[in-house]
């Protein structure tokens, strides 16, 4: 078997992720991280901190390169994050150096990572808000659906807290809220979505697959919201999204 079921085309109808299944691909990861890349070039142009034909050509390139999330193994391993990694296969893929030097200029690589995840989870809310208003009427889906927007106005923001103004720009041209720490709204977020998917466990035919899917979701969430590191979330998160959507998707099809 596979190590996780969603990524597994076997039980692709027994847990069944639909498109939130690709948020948690390596391809989703690196393409949202070189969205906020791209998207640091244009607002360091604007601010006067970079040439302006250098934000422009990183910022179109960002949207058309192509990268091996294989290739950035060695300095995951090395940092512990694949923003380092990335910048410099982004570097090479350019083959323009006299631009590609301002690529990750003067910036936090966790924050670029951050932010990146925050787009990512910000389709997935999507999603569950969708597949949740399918849902049959209950006090939780209510509370719920109402909690929605404060979830995306207090948890959906970049990084970039050590360089605030940055960050607005950033945040103002990704369509996320203004810097601020991501350890605790993303545990906020995947509780969330953990309710979430405990509400429609209630909705759909009890299995012992539907049964340890719920367990699973429930157990891991109290794992995850003991922890405060970024390191835990790659372990953590995918799961909890991808169970939750799991559940509210077989809820909407019941």
């Amino acid at each position: 078997m596979t190590a996780s079921v969603f990524d597994s085309p076997m039980f692709t109808k027994l847990y069944p992720v639909g498109e939130a299944g690709r948020l948690f691909t390596h391809s989703a990861e690196i393409r949202a991280a070189l969205l906020v890349l791209g998207t640091l070039a244009k607002v360091q142009t604007e601010r006067g901190e970079i040439p302006e034909d250098s934000a422009f050509f990183i910022h179109r390139s960002s949207m058309e390169v192509q990268i091996d999330p294989a290739g950035l193994a060695d300095g995951v391993a090395q940092d512990g994050s694949y923003i380092p990694a990335l910048a410099a296969a982004f570097d090479k893929a350019m083959e323009a150096p006299e631009h590609s030097t301002y690529i990750l200029n003067n910036a936090n690589p966790q924050d670029v990572a951050d932010t990146a995840l925050m787009l990512r989870l910000r389709q997935l809310l999507t999603q569950a808000e969708t597949a949740l208003k399918t849902l049959p009427d209950s006090d939780s889906r209510t509370t719920l659906l109402a909690d929605l927007p404060m979830i995306r106005d207090t948890c959906l923001r970049v990084a970039f807290t050590d360089a605030p103004e940055i960050g607005t720009n950033i945040g103002e041209a990704l369509k996320l809220g203004a810097p601020q720490a991501p350890r605790a709204p993303i545990r906020t977020i995947a509780n969330w979505l953990t309710l979430a998917g405990d509400t429609a466990a209630n909705t759909v035919p009890a299995s012992p697959a539907n049964d340890a899917l719920r367990s699973q979701l429930l157990g891991l969430n109290a794992l995850f919201q003991e922890t405060s590191d970024a390191a835990s979330e790659p372990l953590y998160l995918p799961q909890i999204a991808l169970s939750s959507l799991s559940l509210l998707n077989m809820a909407s099809a019941a």
